[in-house]
């Protein structure tokens, strides 16, 4: 590369290609008539623009037709990758109508003209679209897989809107600078001013840190092993190449522009404005061998097959990428980056339920063979003094002495074990796959009381088989906890589920877990409880929060006919559109809400005998809410059909109902006439919310944006919450 641009600067002085006479002084200060006169673009330049730009503008639209054509490969990431080359496209007309402009008038354009102006603007645009894409494509790796297990709220609207409004915001900017126009290199786009060419090598060496970075962070996240082995090497023999060359495109035309600019300002050497024709030459290159590194892009590498397939009128043929991709357990509407993400997200439920499965182990009597968990290990036991609350009481810590043989390091102990990847006897036979990682128990001796008060209802150790969860496993789409995104993942015997936690539930709930063991404890509660609390660590890649709780339901979700959440306020909560008709069938999909359930419950129909206790029990919970400061939880209510569940399981009889619950108050038969068989399932969830900064902004950006400061918004102060709550649950819905 070096010896060719040396021969060709020997080759372009004798021939007389570039003399000084045609260097202009970047600091004169000219008119744009002068400027005009100044700055030509060199016949090669415009022979090279006029010849290869239609070429590269081709090959970026066969990539953008693939996307129209080929709707699965609009998703994420397809539709960065059409957008990099849609933005290549129209730098392509960019080049070409300019070398026309020179072609046909023989001069260059003036700077403040109407052609110039709007030509500097779409080469603005389409060239800061191709870098803000660029960039959005490895934060979008990075971001999903750091988070499996959580759904980031309109992820690609976010990245998108990022690179939107850097397309649109930098050429209004330089357009009200004054700093679009005629630039050095003949073209309309960015003027050269003296700080340009040291901002055009950092813009260069950031691309390349962050993607490296994100070359670094995927080997970091995908094991390095068998089943991912081919993954790794597409993604690697892809990306690599695709860096490698855009760096290389870019560090050229860093370069060329950074000499042009001294030449331009203190050297004046005719024979170094062929680093201008290199630079040129470097923007097309982008289009070109880009577009082609796209070919080889995992997520349209089948489309481009297939549409080069029509295109030689041969029949089409299935990509060889997925032949070879161990455990493809997605559709085939998923592209490549979808099958990483599943296949991790298996993989890391695995190791979620084999870790807690294992630390449940004790909780049952039968025995278990030493070598089903000889592949966790304990690393250290350690106490976490961060959690402990100052407000217990002295009695509180000699009644937990003397009533349940505990202390307080108890409640901050925490136990740190390591998983490696051998994988059992029974786990090998299914060929299941744990990632190598590290899970801190948290309070186990607790939490294994809070167990053993509803040992007789259910075996933890059974509900997290692993083989038994397989199909579970299998079916499991990815996170679908609402508007916070959180991860659900429910049992193979419906007993149980595992949650994702923030680190701020976390904290919550380590800092009040002596009130709430106290409360659990002693307390006829309503109050869904935790089982057990775990993280799981991959060193450089991510921790997973998590948290065992009891499934309300019991039973399996098809025999659900309505769900309610219930908080006691009527602002923002009805789903039920108006003037709408909703079959049974999408009735028992929807989560309903208050609103709703005054349309279609008034409230529960329930013998008197349990309303009473209920609305004793929820006052007392209410009330515990408010002590330790937690508001935004919500009363859940699911009418399940015992009836036909029983109905098709035949060993099921009404009295055996109980046996699945801790309390008859959370399984309450319904007195209505027209609803035999009909129980409402009750539980208090979602109570691990403190009342913080973003909970009083939200409530007051409501009234302000519904100009009523006496609106009943949602968000409310602890005390204000369990009043409300009080209120309009326990003595109006029960």
């Amino acid at each position: 590369m070096i010896k060719a641009i040396i021969y060709f600067l020997f080759l372009s002085q004798a021939l007389g290609i570039y003399s000084d006479a045609d260097v202009f002084y970047c600091y004169e200060d000219l008119t744009d008539d002068e400027l005009s006169e100044k700055i030509k673009m060199q016949p090669l330049d415009q022979y090279i623009f006029l010849i290869v730009s239609p070429l590269a503008f081709m090959c970026t639209m066969f990539i953008t037709y693939s996307f129209l054509k080929y709707p699965n490969t609009r998703k994420m990431p397809g539709d960065i990758v059409f957008f990099i080359s849609l933005s290549d496209a129209i730098l392509c007309i960019h080049w070409f109508v300019t070398a026309c402009y020179y072609t046909v008038y023989g001069e260059s354009p003036l700077s403040s003209g109407p052609f110039c102006q709007t030509n500097s603007m779409f080469s603005i645009f389409a060239g800061t679209g191709e870098v803000s894409y660029n960039v959005v494509f490895c934060i979008y790796i990075r971001l999903t897989l750091k988070n499996q297990f959580k759904v980031i709220p309109k992820l690609p609207i976010i990245l998108h809107s990022l690179a939107w409004t850097a397309m649109i915001s930098i050429p209004i900017i330089a357009k009200f600078t004054h700093n679009n126009g005629l630039s050095i290199f003949g073209t309309c786009s960015f003027k050269y001013h003296p700080g340009f060419p040291l901002a055009g090598i950092m813009l260069v060496l950031f691309y390349t840190l962050i993607s490296l970075y994100t070359i670094w962070y995927f080997n970091k996240a995908i094991p390095d092993d068998e089943k991912y082995k081919e993954i790794r090497e597409t993604f690697g023999k892809y990306y690599y190449r695709y860096i490698k060359g855009s760096c290389l495109i870019w560090t050229s035309q860093a370069i060329s522009f950074t000499l042009a600019g001294f030449n331009c300002s203190y050297f004046h050497k005719g024979i170094l404005l062929i680093f201008i024709t290199i630079g040129n030459s470097a923007k097309l290159c982008t289009p070109v061998v880009l577009s082609i590194l796209r070919y080889n892009e995992p997520t349209i590498k089948d489309q481009v097959k297939r549409l080069w397939r029509k295109v030689w009128r041969r029949d089409n043929v299935q990509s060889e990428l997925c032949k070879h991709i161990k455990y493809q357990l997605v559709h085939d509407d998923s592209n490549f980056y979808d099958t990483i993400h599943q296949n991790l997200k298996f993989d890391q439920v695995n190791t979620i339920i084999f870790g807690i499965r294992s630390v449940c182990k004790k909780d049952t009597s039968s025995e278990t063979s030493v070598c089903e968990f000889d592949q966790i290990y304990l690393v250290r036991r350690q106490t976490d003094s961060r959690y402990c609350n100052d407000s217990i009481l002295s009695n509180d810590i000699t009644r937990l002495k003397s009533d349940y043989n505990l202390t307080t390091d108890d409640f901050l102990e925490e136990i740190i074990y390591g998983i490696d990847s051998k994988g059992t006897n029974n786990e090998k036979s299914l060929d299941l796959k744990l990632l190598p990682s590290t899970m801190t128990v948290y309070s186990p001796t607790i939490f294994h009381k809070i167990r053993e008060k509803d040992a007789k209802m259910i075996n933890h150790f059974k509900s997290f088989d692993l083989i038994a969860n397989q199909d579970q496993i299998k079916q499991f789409k990815g996170p679908d906890g609402g508007k916070g995104g959180a991860f659900f993942f429910f049992t193979h015997d419906n007993k149980l589920i595992i949650k994702t936690l923030s680190d701020q539930e976390l904290m919550v709930i380590r800092k009040n877990l002596i009130p709430y063991f106290f409360h659990l404890s002693e307390n006829e509660t309503a109050i869904s409880p935790i089982y057990g609390i775990y993280k799981l660590f991959r060193q450089n890649v991510y921790s997973i929060n998590v948290v065992v709780m009891r499934n309300a339901m019991q039973i399996p979700s098809m025999y659900r006919i309505r769900t309610y959440d219930i908080k006691g306020s009527e602002h923002s909560r009805q789903v039920l559109k108006k003037n709408v008709k909703y079959n049974d069938a999408e009735l028992r999909k929807i989560t309903l809400k208050d609103i709703d359930f005054q349309n279609l419950e008034q409230q529960l129909h329930i013998p008197q005998q349990y309303r009473e206790r209920l609305r004793v029990c929820l006052v007392h919970d209410a009330q515990f809410f408010s002590k330790i400061k937690l508001m935004d939880y919500s009363l859940l209510i699911i009418k399940m059909d015992w009836y036909t569940y029983s109905q098709n399981n035949h060993h099921i009889k009404e009295e055996d109902i109980p046996n699945y619950f801790s309390s008859d108050l959370q399984c309450i038969h319904s007195i209505n006439a027209t609803e035999n068989g009909i129980y409402y399932h009750i539980a208090i969830i979602d109570y691990l919310q403190e009342w913080n900064a973003q909970k009083i902004i939200e409530k007051h950006t409501k009234k302000a944006i519904h100009v009523n400061i006496a609106l009943d918004t949602s968000a409310q102060n602890p005390d204000d919450y369990s009043k409300r709550f009080i209120e309009k649950v326990a003595y109006v819905i029960i």
